[in-house]
């Protein structure tokens, strides 16, 4: 998926409409986009050191394209899959994501995807040793839809062919798009936030009656388990013998902080560790919310 550059402001007064202005309290440049924000999690939670990013980039002249990159190498993720070409040559910036975060913690993202647009099936082609390595290893892949339809399509076709278990958030959907074809793929686990499986189903989902209903349309030909998030009430995962909804944990909390940037990310990356380490899919459930709730209260 995307290797974005987050341009962030924190504390803001309000979320603005149309020709509006407000301050905001902080401002924060940093490693994003939410594939990359996955392998940076999961690599800080598995020793082991096993995790590897496959993206795009840009040698942009104003070096934006490193802090994805270095915080990758920092823990230990491995980037020979990471294809970096020339700015000369591509034209194109890296990913970046502009992000007003305000005092309660609620953001908007305006992403400019760059790059991202041009990391394309042969990128994933280049990667086939990899693969190869996952599937022998009875690993597994984790995407999103930061990178074009084309690209995540090829992803899942090549994980199916060699048995590997596939992980996938929407984040970063298209409501424009019909993502039928990648539904019909064999496909581990659905991750979608309520937004995600309102484009998906064309279903509003608020509630576990509506959750349900979403799922129901959503598991079925190659998706074998959906966990749909909503924030602060938590998650419902469906499969054919779970239907459970997964409520936030009360927890002590010291911080202030509040900012649900990141927390479907690490949501995602503590479920698919718990898998990993042979947890069953509730308890990996129930991990992921209270993952994603930690995250909720880091800036």
């Amino acid at each position: 998926g995307g290797l974005n550059t987050d341009i962030v402001a924190l504390g803001a007064k309000k979320l603005l409409r149309v020709g509006e202005h407000t301050y905001a309290d902080k401002f924060y440049i940093g490693p994003g986009g939410k594939s990359r924000n996955i392998a940076q999690m999961l690599a800080v939670l598995n020793e082991e050191k096993n995790i590897a990013m496959i993206g795009k980039t840009s040698k942009d002249p104003y070096g934006l394209w490193k802090l994805p990159v270095d915080s990758l190498n920092e823990v230990g993720v491995n980037t020979d899959y990471v294809t970096i070409v020339s700015f000369e040559k591509s034209r194109q910036f890296p990913g970046i994501a502009l992000i007003p975060v305000d005092k309660r913690g609620r953001n908007q993202i305006y992403v400019i995807p760059g790059i991202n647009n041009k990391f394309f099936p042969e990128d994933i082609d280049k990667a086939e040793k990899l693969f190869k390595i996952v599937a022998s290893n009875k690993g597994m892949l984790i995407l999103t839809l930061e990178l074009p339809f084309q690209t995540a399509l090829h992803a899942i076709k090549k994980a199916n062919k060699l048995g590997i278990k596939v992980l996938f958030d929407p984040g970063g959907i298209d409501e424009k798009k019909n993502y039928q074809e990648i539904l019909k793929q064999r496909i581990f686990l659905l991750k979608p936030n309520e937004h995600e499986a309102q484009i998906l189903t064309g279903i509003r989902v608020n509630d576990y009656k509506s959750a349900k209903t979403a799922a129901q349309k959503l598991l079925g030909e190659g998706v074998e388990n959906v966990f749909i998030t909503i924030g602060s009430q938590g998650g419902y995962l469906f499969n054919n013998t779970i239907e459970r909804h997964i409520p936030v944990p009360k927890i002590r909390i010291s911080s202030s902080a509040k900012d649900e940037t990141g927390c479907g990310d690490q949501t995602m990356a503590v479920f698919a560790y718990a898998i990993n380490e042979g947890k069953s899919i509730l308890e990996a459930a129930k991990m992921a919310i209270l993952a994603g709730t930690l995250q909720f209260y880091k800036p």
